[in-house]
């Protein structure tokens, strides 16, 4: 499974709020030969993971997707930012117990308004992408419970997110059917230019609301004598 369009410029970064809150969210993962779900951890992405993510993007089937350097040199440039705070994405390995698997990184749209408009987002929706460095892990429902995942996080780490566009290649079948089992609609396709020129296919728009989560209740609100 290789990832979505990116949500907005080159490269993740982490948010001016710095690491993600909380450093991590765990969402159960049933693997094929597992009866019992495994556990899928999210956490801060450091210069220690750079390596392993530049392996990740040279391999042929995060390539097709993702469009991004895999040098050494280049990752960092377009990496380090996201370890240091500079940049408003968030940037997070995936991990199961035996070790990472994947990367994942979201933006509130907010802070790209320019890309922001090109899809269709709402100041207060944010976007995301994926991939699954392992070609052994595809195709077995990891990526499905993924961005179940990053979903949950983002909504733990901030409130203010109400929903989520995401903007996929059209031609990116695997990436497109996660988002619908996720509860994601398309909601328009259109040929969106990448903003460093790098040859991409036509857009698919998804785009999921969140339910607003309204504070309990006490037996005092409700009235009554």
């Amino acid at each position: 499974m290789a990832a979505t369009a990116k949500p907005a410029a080159p490269g993740p970064a982490a948010a001016e709020h710095g690491p993600v809150p909380g450093a991590a969210a765990e969402i159960g993962l049933a693997t094929c030969h597992q009866e019992q779900p495994a556990p899928i951890r999210l956490r801060p992405l450091t210069v220690a993971d750079l390596p392993l993510l530049g392996q990740w993007f040279a391999a042929a089937h995060v390539e097709r997707w993702w469009h991004e350097p895999s040098d050494p040199a280049r990752v960092r440039a377009e990496y380090l930012p996201c370890i240091e705070g500079s940049e408003p994405t968030h940037a997070l390995i995936a991990e199961l117990p035996t070790g990472p698997f994947g990367y994942a990184q979201w933006c509130r749209w907010s802070d790209y308004p320019d890309h922001a408009r090109s899809v269709g987002a709402d100041p207060d929706e944010a976007g995301f992408d994926y991939l699954i460095g392992s070609a052994d892990l595809c195709g077995h429902g990891i990526g499905t419970r993924l961005i179940a995942a990053l979903v949950g996080l983002v909504r733990d780490s901030d409130a203010t997110v109400a929903g989520f566009v995401v903007d996929p290649e059209v031609a990116n079948a695997a990436s497109r059917r996660v988002l619908e089992k996720n509860g994601f609609e398309l909601v328009a396709v259109k040929e969106i230019p990448d903003p460093d020129g790098r040859p991409i296919g036509p857009t698919a728009v998804y785009r999921r609301r969140l339910v607003s989560r309204q504070p309990a209740r006490s037996v005092g609100d409700l009235g009554g004598s």
